[in-house]
């Protein structure tokens, strides 16, 4: 059977292009830029907070974007320290605004931990709180009464102490832990509970092994329990993100290292209130280095982390959904401009997720925002299944109670705030391909019309037709000329990826008419009994016969019927029982049929 392809000019129908719910793109200023956090508002728009800096500058300035929910610029800012500046952390406040935290440096390098609120209208600044010592609190964790900013103070170049500052809705501090053994400790993410306790993940450091920690405090700062610590072996063990079970438990995320292959794995622990131990896994990839980068609890008792470490030997801007069970549900790695990809953060947005962090094409770095629906799939991004191992493994714990630090407050400061152009590269796009034809069934010949509904720019087109050719005088217009079906398949291609949807015209399958009345008055309708083929048949033979099984007529051509004379004489008004077959072409093939069934002949009218 032959089959013809074609390609057809994409000039059959030019429509609206509508605007995009899933995408992946990048955003540049400078020679370097990234992306380390990010925030849903209210109305689907979407804030992004990091750092920008010229090529070998070490004037590094935060930078922060509102885009609307199709991912495209409403304004950018940058704030400037007078030093080198990093947002780390944004959330939305109670009272509308934006609360970002950031790296502040002196000209000498010391870091001093740094808070503002902006506003969401233009990034405008309310006030700039930065700490007196030297200390760092990358991330925001929000509490019923105000937030807790957390990370670690410099106690001196070989120790840092934990730290969790609660401030305002001014950014005044409300209070603050200092603690720690010997060593380096950070606090990562908490999570308040209705009873007001503040649970904390975070990690210890020695010189040649670290663990995991848990750290509860209670609604004015105390520590009512000793401090966990999660280590597996004597490996690099961190945990940095937290979130609540619905048993009353909690689940720990965070990365390890220090197995025989030496490579990273993400890791994942769950806990009763106290601390606790109930399970452990990790999750690796072959010759990859993999860490958690965020966490966010979702309805149901399930997770999306963020994984990622930077190339080379990292695994790449990938999102995963597990259940409490640590089952993996979906897992994937997103595209971005070059080879180095990672995100860093995510959020809910509507029934999906975004997620940023940094895209870097060989040494320049773009901030790089994944937009995805519930899948975690960003339109026909081509995202692939990192190939993710999970391992059960059983960590030691262990208790501790630290030393306490005294000496912490902030002083106001002031920014300089400038408008910044950025340059915006959609990476991946949906490849939106449907098309309506006329007709689901034609005759053999026959023509039919396609009509191109989704036309997105920058898409790559073809359209491939078997069983049929265009018509050259009428765009759009096919006709068949071979085979039991027409496929039409429409071919979309966009950075790499594609995606094809197919639609199919049966040849020959329209249904077969067997009237069930006929009234032969010569008013010109409905005059004769006979089948109706709406297609050409090869064959027809139809018989009809009167009540007693008398055969009163019969013909072998299919547009013939009968009359309903008998012999030249008006037949009188009954039930006649009917017998046709035939044989047509359906679906490429020549088919034989046989029918039969009853007709009324109605006599009640003149001639």
């Amino acid at each position: 059977m032959k089959h013809t392809k074609l390609l057809l000019p994409l000039l059959l129908l030019t429509t609206f292009l509508p605007a995009q719910d899933v995408f992946i793109k990048t955003y540049d200023h400078f020679f370097s830029d990234r992306a380390n956090a990010v925030e849903v508002l209210s109305n689907g728009n979407i804030v992004l907070a990091g750092a920008t800096a010229l090529q070998n500058s070490s004037q590094q300035n935060m930078q922060v974007l509102m885009l609307n929910k199709m991912g495209e610029i409403l304004w950018s800012k940058t704030y400037s320290t007078g030093q080198r500046s990093e947002a780390m952390d944004i959330m939305r406040t109670s009272d509308g605004n934006l609360l970002v935290v950031f790296d502040a440096f002196t000209a000498g390098g010391e870091a001093k931990a740094s808070w503002m609120k902006i506003t969401p209208s233009d990034g405008s600044v309310v006030w700039c709180r930065r700490a007196v010592p030297s200390s760092r609190l990358p991330k925001i964790s929000r509490l019923q009464d105000g937030y807790l900013l957390t990370g670690d103070f410099v106690i001196s170049s070989t120790n840092r102490d934990a730290m969790a500052v609660k401030i305002n809705e001014n950014g005044d501090v409300v209070w603050y832990k200092i603690f720690g053994e010997p060593g380096y400790e950070q606090l990562g993410e908490c999570w308040q509970d209705q009873m007001g306790f503040i649970h904390c993940s975070g990690y210890h450091i020695e010189i040649n092994e670290s663990q995991g920690i848990y750290a509860r405090f209670n609604s004015v700062g105390d520590m009512p329990a000793p401090i966990q610590r999660y280590s597996i072996g004597s490996n690099t063990d961190l945990l940095s993100h937290i979130a609540p079970l619905e048993n009353g438990g909690l689940l720990f995320a965070g990365n390890s290292q220090g197995f025989d292959d030496n490579f990273a794995r993400a890791w994942t622990l769950t806990t009763d209130r106290d601390g606790n131990l109930k399970t452990s896994y990790t999750y690796g990839i072959d010759n990859k280095h993999i860490g958690v980068t965020d966490l966010i609890e979702l309805p149901g008792d399930q997770f999306v982390l963020g994984l990622g470490r930077p190339s080379p030997s990292g695994t790449p801007a990938t999102l995963i959904k597990i259940n409490a069970l640590n089952d993996m549900l979906w897992q994937n790695t997103y595209k971005g401009e070059g080879t180095g990809n990672v995100l860093w953060q995510v959020k809910s947005h509507g029934d999906g997720f975004v997620s940023v962090g940094t895209s870097t094409v060989g040494s320049q770095n773009n901030f790089f925002l994944a937009k995805t629906d519930s899948k975690g799939v960003a339109g026909d991004c081509c995202p692939i299944a990192p190939g993710l191992k999970r391992e059960t493994v059983t960590p030691e714990q262990t208790a501790f109670v630290p030393n306490e630090t005294i000496g912490f407050s902030a002083q106001n400061v002031s920014l300089v705030v400038a408008d910044a152009a950025l340059v915006t590269n959609t990476i991946c796009l949906p490849i939106a391909l449907d098309f309506e034809i006329a007709d689901s069934t034609l005759c053999p010949g026959e023509c039919t019309q396609i009509t191109l509904l989704d036309n997105i720019a920058g898409v790559n087109y073809s359209l491939t037709i078997e069983g049929a050719t265009p018509d050259p005088t009428e765009p759009g217009r096919i006709c068949h000329t071979d085979g039991g079906r027409i496929v039409v398949t429409r071919k979309g291609e966009f950075n790499g990826c594609d995606n094809e949807l197919s639609k199919i015209v049966e040849i020959g399958a329209k249904e077969d008419v067997f009237p069930n009345a006929f009234t032969p008055n010569g008013d010109g309708a409905n005059d004769v009994f006979r089948p109706v083929f709406p297609c050409e048949v090869v064959f027809s033979n139809l018989k009809v016969f009167s009540r007693w099984g008398e055969l009163v007529f019969e013909t072998n051509e299919p547009l013939t019927g009968w009359d309903g004379r008998i012999n030249g004489i008006d037949a009188p008004s009954d039930v006649y029982a009917w017998r046709v077959e035939y044989e047509a072409i359906r679906s490429g093939e020549q088919l034989h049929f046989v029918a039969k069934g009853g007709v009324t002949l109605l006599t009640d009218f003149s001639r």
